[in-house]
């Protein structure tokens, strides 16, 4: 079988954070290939690209391969249409001019469906007229037609960013979908126990606890705690199903976070870190060096406290900022450090790390994967 996942603005996180979501609900895969921002897989197991795309904070949606049996396409699509239960045919289609669309709608029609050709204009256009439920969002890539069997929640993505009761505009913030690739990356299946000790104003909790994690959250300011657990409540109150998930949210420094929580208690930490001051591009080299020398300190603190905290076998999904000023980059260069310290690096498929950057950014992100020995 053979499956399209559009892939979102830092495709090349999206595919690690696919490859390691199929990993994880046993589906092996006979072939992948990625073609601009899409991912071509194939496998013997199905995917249920409804639930995937219920887990996937990176992917725009995935699709469905049609075999055409040597049909022209529109015959292919009129067929598939003409198995689905409804009477009322309602459908998309991109890769092809309207002028395919009409030839559908015309030859559903003649059989006697009453159909209407929609022109897709953005993904509000499928969500609003419920077309991966209805199986009527198509799309031909270099000849082959796909059905849609799974859409990104956009609009569950935008409640959580846009209406959650605790937010402080002034501190950095993870974005939602960002800290949902981050969790996925881990590898690391439910139930299972998760720690975000820079946890903020919760924003990766609350994509832990959708996920179905046990979470725990630590942060240094005590706004940061309180707005962290405004947010959690408020999201166990909207979902019945996330009550049964423990939460704990305390002040803590992370330097100090073992006297907080037990030994070999925590199967996963994965966390956006304090990345020093913001920048505004006119800083000078002497102040990066600084700035990076204090957050390595900060770093590798840290990861003694993670090496007490964590399982044998716990992951850490870890950012290490970079800064670009000048058309140069300042980096933190730790990784050896962290290794020392009882850790293997496991690295993604096809890089030892992902750098996650937006233009005109003076900062990136690099995300790395780390193992408890």
């Amino acid at each position: 079988m053979k499956y399209l996942f559009e892939l979102g603005h830092q495709p090349h996180i999206s595919i690690e954070e696919i490859l390691t979501s199929l990993e994880m609900e046993g589906v092996p895969l006979t072939w992948h290939n990625r073609d601009g921002n899409f991912l071509s897989v194939e496998s013997d197991k199905a995917i249920d690209g409804t639930t995937l795309m219920q887990k996937l904070g990176g992917t725009l949606a995935v699709f469905e391969h049609i075999d055409r049996q040597d049909k022209k396409i529109e015959d292919c699509i009129v067929q598939t249409l003409e198995s689905d239960s409804s009477h009322k045919k309602i459908f998309c289609l991109r890769g092809k001019d309207r002028k395919i669309g009409i030839s559908i709608k015309k030859a559903l029609k003649s059989n006697g469906y009453p159909a209407r050709f929609i022109e897709y204009k953005n993904t509000a256009t499928i969500f609003h007229n419920k077309l991966v439920e209805n199986a009527g969002y198509f799309f031909v890539k270099d000849g082959e037609v796909f059905v849609c069997r799974g859409i990104q929640p956009l609009e569950q993505f935008a409640h959580k960013d846009s209406d959650k009761p605790g937010f402080d505009r002034y501190s950095g913030m993870l974005p939602p979908k960002l800290a949902r690739m981050m969790i996925n990356l881990a590898g690391v299946a439910t139930p299972a126990t998760l720690l975000d000790p820079f946890c903020g104003s919760g924003v990766l909790l609350m994509e832990a606890l959708d996920l179905g994690y046990h979470i725990i959250g630590s942060d240094i300011s005590d706004r940061a705690v309180e707005d962290s657990r405004k947010n959690i409540q408020w999201r166990k109150g909207e979902h019945e199903s996330l009550r049964n998930l423990s939460s704990e949210i305390f002040c803590e420094d992370v330097q100090k976070l073992s006297r907080k929580i037990e030994p070999d208690s925590i199967d996963l930490i994965t966390c956006e870190p304090y990345m020093g001051k913001p920048l505004r591009g006119g800083e000078d080299v002497s102040f990066l060096k600084r700035q990076a020398q204090e957050l390595a300190t900060l770093y590798l603190t840290a990861f003694d406290e993670f090496s007490k905290m964590l399982v044998p076998g716990g992951v850490v999904v870890f950012i290490i900022p970079k800064f670009h000023i000048r058309e140069r980059w300042t980096t933190i260069p730790i990784v050896d450090d962290i290794l020392s310290k009882g850790f293997e690096l496991w690295e993604f498929e096809n890089d030892k790390s992902l750098v996650y950057q937006r233009s005109g950014q003076h900062i990136a992100r690099e995300i790395f994967r780390f193992v408890k020995n």
